[in-house]
């Protein structure tokens, strides 16, 4: 009999056998391919937030012109109505050498792309330009004022499930399989981040899982800068005079700062005050221009935006939220002292209904024992 030579196999470890070919990349999801789709049918992108940005809505709408450049690759434009407010923010902006345009100073026509982050058509703090089509909505809120659905945009995505827009644009960009420059990274990183009370707030899978993907790509120096800015003196005689202002009723803490510099101080005094012992409820609000702005903090298991729609009853006002975070504003025809005192009262007085608390008893900071 003659014997054949076989070709020698290579030697197999049977507990860790040799693949006999390379996995399939993993197919694009529908939506992120439905916004690659879209893009790429486009020549540019204008890119537009709320009014007065915060870090979520930044980092989101950095990232979305992060996957039209990389995934899609078209140009794009950040355009902003309103200030940057809050040190914090100023230091994102500053740190990460972001690059914005005032919306009112641009050539609309110059787009052919329009897309709102972290904001809604209709939302009250937020302005699209007569005659704009906005194609791409991206949120994470719930708010009774929105006008546009799913059938109204071409790209429509809000998840109200997920803790941050910036979270729903990362996922965007995993999905495409980019990998993000370190400023968008640590742009939507920070922007998970303070809409999540650092993944311990309205935390979905997509949070986790997004700022896991970001982590290796964040530049942790300029992230350390932005969060821990220096503050002017300013800051500290508005905190202070917040605090005179704090009144506690069994959980429910409420804080009227009257005339105050900008609603980010609404917001993170109700932040702060979230913190303290005893308090499962925030409602703080503060008088801005001829708008009366309203910042609810609620601990987990209480509906923020319930609790702001219940104190905004009888009120022509806009709000919207997620969770235990909400926000609304309500414009006053004549911002004098009586007319603002008379708001903060019905204000007041709705909310501690809707909490079953009595007005009647309550307690200043200075009158609580340590």
């Amino acid at each position: 009999m003659r014997c054949v030579s076989l070709p020698r196999m290579p030697a197999t470890n049977p507990m860790n056998p040799t693949p006999l070919a390379k996995p399939a990349p993993r197919a694009m999801g529908a939506r992120t391919q439905a916004l690659l789709d879209l893009l790429r049918s486009r020549k540019r992108l204008l890119v537009m937030t709320h009014n007065n940005p915060d870090p979520d809505s930044l980092g989101g709408a950095v990232g979305l012109q992060e996957f039209a450049h990389k995934a899609a690759g078209i140009p794009s434009k950040l355009a902003i109505t309103g200030k940057i407010l809050r040190a914090e923010n100023k230091a994102m902006v500053r740190e990460l050498a972001l690059e914005m345009d005032k919306l009112d100073a641009l050539d609309l026509a110059g787009f052919d792309c329009f897309a709102l982050v972290d904001t809604q058509p209709g939302f009250g703090h937020t302005f699209v330009p007569a005659g704009v089509k906005v194609d791409i909505v991206i949120d994470h809120h719930v708010c009774a004022d929105a006008r546009v659905g799913p059938a109204d945009v071409a790209f429509y995505d809000v998840r109200n499930d997920v803790g941050a827009t910036s979270s729903i644009v990362a996922g965007h960009l995993l999905e495409a399989g980019v990998v993000p420059s370190a400023q968008a990274a640590t742009a939507l990183a920070y922007g998970i981040r303070t809409d999540t009370a650092d993944l311990s707030r309205d935390v979905s899978d997509l949070d986790q899982k997004a700022f896991d993907y970001l982590s290796p790509r964040i530049d942790r120096k300029r992230l350390a800068a932005i969060t821990n800015p220096r503050l002017p003196v300013a800051y500290f005689k508005a905190l202070k005079e917040a605090l005179s202002k704090v009144r506690m009723y069994d959980g429910v803490t409420l804080c009227s700062l009257g005339r105050t510099t900008s609603a980010e101080m609404v917001a993170e005094v109700a932040d702060m005050l979230l913190r303290m012992e005893g308090t499962r409820v925030v409602f703080c609000g503060g008088m801005v221009g001829g708008s009366y702005y309203v910042s609810v903090r609620t601990e987990l298991g209480i509906d923020a935006w319930s609790l702001l729609r219940a104190g905004f009853e009888g009120e022509k006002g806009s709000c919207g939220g997620h969770g235990s975070v909400a926000g609304g504003s309500v414009a006053l025809e004549a911002a004098d002292a009586r007319a603002l005192r008379r708001l903060e009262r019905r204000l007041e007085r709705n909310v501690l209904r809707a909490m079953g608390a009595s007005g009647g008893n309550a307690a200043m900071l200075g009158d609580i024992d340590d």
